[in-house]
């Protein structure tokens, strides 16, 4: 009974449009209230909470979500996609594939996936479609490249599931630069053969282009070198992610506030103000999620659903077909956040019984959830395309996107196939 009420007030409270996070909180209060009693339920519902978010990782959250917004007011955006746009000019479908590279470098800055579809596409859309681009090409490469922002490090989804399955956070960065970069590369290929079908066909937009090149600049370079400063300062054992997320700041404000001079100081208030609002909304979905999960595990949910997979008697290549079914599915309707802090405490158990290394499975769970970012109803990255060209319908950027979600899709059956995409880097399956 207690799990029915749980579970049909969160339905509800969802359906009714409460932000995820209160849904949660509440629906959780609720279960623990029936199960314990209201005031043993109170008293449970302030520790979870309190200890939920008292944790040392979880400040490199705010961390790094400021040092991309600095970058981001800071004008590393345009320098990231002038380098990448030079590096690609000789390609037929340079613009689309420089989008692609720009992103997954801004990706390694921001870890977010809009925040990244947002700043390159805001930058990219206009330039291809005054080249005479295709709109849907030029909608769907922005919204589904903009997706590497959660895979590649640093990543907020990475450092979530490592509060959630106690994994180290350095390896799940690790694990996530190898499929980053494969993903853009399958992202780039459809491009330079969508690219080169059409020129064939008389489409000379897409051909070799000669467009005038960004000259170099020092600012390029500087963006560029925060991505070895950070990863390289994790992997040699200089800096815990934590303490890399720090330094990642210091650099972000003495590049563009003392070198570059382009982070005024509204720009700076405007990047401290932004971060704090996001990190506010992750850290009170954390404790929602916290409490929520604490409630399914009074009920023993999790060992229920454990003892009924292992009814079933699946293999663990089985097991995670099926939750790849689950994740796409889950991916039309909440974010990797959400996704990750309700759903890994309740398959953690089954994971742990078939001996599935959870470093892999966290990969394979964000590139589902990358998938899951244009996918409708709630592809965030479709609406944040939107959001940029208000020309654009919403059709016409899903269009354009589902060709580079099936490169996603073959790219998540490569790694679920050969585990070591994402396990040699990060030493994880030895």
């Amino acid at each position: 009974m207690a799990f029915t009420l749980t579970i049909l007030s969160l339905a509800v409270l969802l359906i009714l449009g409460i932000p995820i996070a209160i849904s949660l909180l509440i629906s959780g209060m609720l279960g623990y209230m029936l199960i314990i009693g209201f005031e043993p339920g109170m008293n449970a519902l302030a520790n979870t909470a309190y200890h939920s978010i008292e944790n040392f990782v979880i400040i490199a959250i705010p961390l790094y979500i400021l040092m991309g917004q600095v970058m981001l007011k800071g004008g590393s955006g345009r320098d990231l996609f002038d380098l990448a746009q030079r590096a690609t000019k000789r390609l037929p479908g340079g613009l689309a594939v420089a989008s692609t590279l720009a992103s997954a470098i801004f990706a390694a800055i921001s870890g977010s996936s809009t925040a990244t579809a947002a700043t390159i596409g805001a930058i990219s859309i206009p330039e291809m479609l005054r080249r005479g681009y295709d709109r849907r090409m030029s909608a769907g490469v922005v919204a589904v490249s903009g997706s590497l922002g959660i895979l590649i490090p640093p990543s907020i989804s990475f450092i979530l599931y490592s509060l959630v399955t106690d994994t180290s956070v350095g390896k799940l960065f690790l694990a996530g630069i190898v499929p980053g970069i494969m993903l853009a590369v399958l992202f780039s290929l459809y491009s330079l053969v969508a690219s080169a079908f059409r020129a064939s066909h008389g489409n000379t937009a897409t051909q070799t282009e000669a467009f005038p090149e960004a000259p170099l600049t020092w600012g390029m370079f500087g963006s560029l070198m925060i991505i070895p400063l950070v990863l390289g300062g994790i992997y040699l054992g200089i800096f815990t992610p934590t303490e890399a997320a720090g330094v990642g700041v210091i650099y972000a404000l003495v590049l563009t506030a003392f070198f570059k001079r382009t982070l005024s100081w509204k720009l700076l208030w405007a990047a401290s103000r932004d971060s704090v609002v996001t990190s506010s909304l992750i850290l009170m979905l954390i404790a929602g999620a916290s409490v929520f999960g604490n409630t399914l595990s009074l009920l023993r949910v999790p060992q229920n659903v454990a003892m009924w997979l292992d009814g079933m008697h699946l293999g663990a290549m089985q097991f995670l077909v099926a939750v790849n079914f689950l994740y796409l599915i889950l991916g039309m309707f909440m974010d990797a956040s959400a996704a990750i802090l309700v759903t890994v405490p309740i398959l953690l158990p089954a994971l742990q019984a078939l001996n599935i290394d959870l470093i892999w499975f966290g990969v394979i769970l964000v590139i589902n959830m990358e998938i899951g970012a244009v996918t409708p109803p709630l592809g965030m990255n479709l609406f944040v395309v939107k959001a940029i060209q208000e020309d654009f319908s919403l059709r016409e950027i899903l269009a354009g996107s589902l060709p580079y979600a099936g490169m996603g899709l073959i790219g998540l059956v490569l790694v679920m196939a050969f585990p070591q995409i994402a396990l040699w880097l990060a030493g994880a399956g030895s």
